[in-house]
């Protein structure tokens, strides 16, 4: 759900280097106040923490800060959560130099529930806020990598408003309709982000269209029909303002609920969902798609029908851009009716084709594992490997081909990008999860040659639950 910009404003960074340094250190500090329990048994880490906090539930409470009062609030109807991930990087190999990067974010959100505060059945109203901070990896190492290398970079080292929106349910819960500032991914594609590397993070249109679908953080104006056809299935219509303006690091438009003027367009998601549990186990099934009103450059071919790269003139203007998407989640072990529903091995598989006219990245694929619950005395742990390639469109390959022929061409032509991801998740307290993960990105950009080294990641993915 985080794409980054494709060009970063180096002077925005720079001003902002203290304040990034002194938020980097939160993850070490929480993790050196929590050392001295770790010893202690933790089986029971992630378990529901009474009202009342003490120091000797600090393992097991769920929040960091403990309860602060946040029970009761609930009980009177608003519900307020906090967190932070950092992501620390570093590449073994790949690019013009090893180094490492650090980046992550912390959020806050409010949902207030309209029947008790204000007695407005199936109503709903939720804010979310999220300030991001660090580097790409990917840009610092020289790794020209299509997917980020630590997905939770992206976007602008800013504060942005991720979610202003009311939702109202009507005719008993069978229909549901959400107005807001909102972002994409909130509510179409895939719904998990496990993994650091971002073929297996987020919903994917935004991974590969990121020029005009906006994953999390960056939200726009839009609406969103949900029509509960069964109790496991789920038809969800969309409609969002195409303004290139929610991309800006402006306070007015990112973190403010202002709508810009200069829309492009509509875009226009569709999505059938299927939740069903069988023999005890639990899927999610997604089959989507989406259709985008605006006009656009045309990928490959100028207004003269040849390639861009050969004539060198403007690209063509093509109307109305599209794709489609399937997603699974399948539980393969365990009892999702059972006191432990999570746990037990599951699998997901995404595919993802966008327009071949005017996307550059045509299509993107990720198959992967995750065993939740791994050895004894160790429930909330998991394990997870991945698969995944992102395709390059075969058209700009072709034009590329033909350009260097000419001797006109870039010296290059782009395929697939290959990634394969591992990682270990240790829940050590009830509020603190620590993720050691390793990726190896085979042909980095979808650049096959002597000089594009393959690259070797290792990260540390820190989240605290505040």
């Amino acid at each position: 759900m985080r794409r980054p910009e494709r060009s970063v404003d180096r002077g925005r960074r720079a001003c902002g280097r203290t304040v990034q340094a002194r938020l980097a250190l939160i993850p070490a500090l929480l993790i050196s106040a929590a050392a001295p329990g770790l010893a202690g048994d933790l089986a029971t880490a992630g378990t529901a923490a009474p009202s009342t906090v003490g120091q000797d539930d600090f393992q097991t409470r769920p929040y960091f800060f403990g309860d602060l009062g946040r029970s009761r609030l609930k009980e009177l109807g608003i519900d307020i959560s906090g967190g932070l991930v950092n992501e620390t990087v570093g590449n073994l190999s790949g690019g013009t130099q090893q180094t490492g990067a650090n980046a992550g974010q912390a959020s806050i959100q409010a949902l207030f529930d309209m029947e008790k505060l204000a007695n407005i059945t199936g109503g709903t109203f939720g804010i979310t806020l999220v300030g991001r901070w660090g580097d790409n990896l990917a840009e610092v190492a020289n790794i020209p990598a299509l997917m980020l290398l630590n997905e939770v970079y992206g976007r602008g080292n800013i504060v942005r408003l991720v979610d202003f929106h009311y939702n109202q349910a009507l005719f008993d819960g069978a229909v549901d309709i959400k107005v807001g500032r909102l972002a994409v991914g909130a509510d179409f594609g895939f719904e998990r982000c496990d993994f650091i590397n971002l073929t297996f993070c987020g919903s994917v249109p935004g991974n590969i269209v990121g020029n005009y679908i906006f994953n999390w953080p960056v939200s726009q104006w839009g609406g969103v029909l949900k029509v509960h056809l069964t109790d496991d299935l789920t038809f969800s219509a969309a409609v969002y303002d195409e303004n290139q303006t929610y991309l800006s690091v402006q306070a007015k438009w990112a973190l403010l609920p202002s709508w810009p003027s200069g829309s492009e367009g509509a875009l226009v998601p569709l999505e059938l969902k299927w939740t069903p549990t069988l023999w005890s186990l639990s899927g999610t099934y997604k089959i989507g798609g989406w259709f985008d009103t605006a006009t656009a450059d045309n990928a490959v071919t100028s207004i003269n029908g040849q390639p861009q790269l050969v004539s060198g003139l403007p690209y063509a203007q093509d109307y109305g851009r599209y794709g489609f998407y399937v997603s699974f989640i399948q539980q393969l072990t365990g009892n999702a009716q059972g006191p432990n529903p999570k746990q037990g091995l599951w699998s997901f598989f995404n595919f993802t084709y966008a327009d071949p006219r005017t996307s550059t990245t045509l299509y993107q694929v990720a198959w992967g594992l995750q065993q939740h619950g791994t050895f004894a005395g160790r429930p909330d742990d998991e394990i997870g490997f991945a698969i995944g390639t992102t395709g390059i469109n075969p058209r700009l390959a072709t034009a590329q081909t033909e350009a260097n022929w000419l001797g006109l061409g870039p010296g290059y032509v782009q395929h697939n990008e290959y990634v394969l991801e591992a990682y270990y998740g240790f829940q050590a307290t009830g509020w603190l999860n620590l993720k050691a993960s390793l990726q190896y990105v085979i042909d980095p950009g979808g650049y096959s040659s002597p000089v594009n080294e393959n690259a070797w990641v290792v990260g540390l993915r820190t989240t605290v639950a505040f």
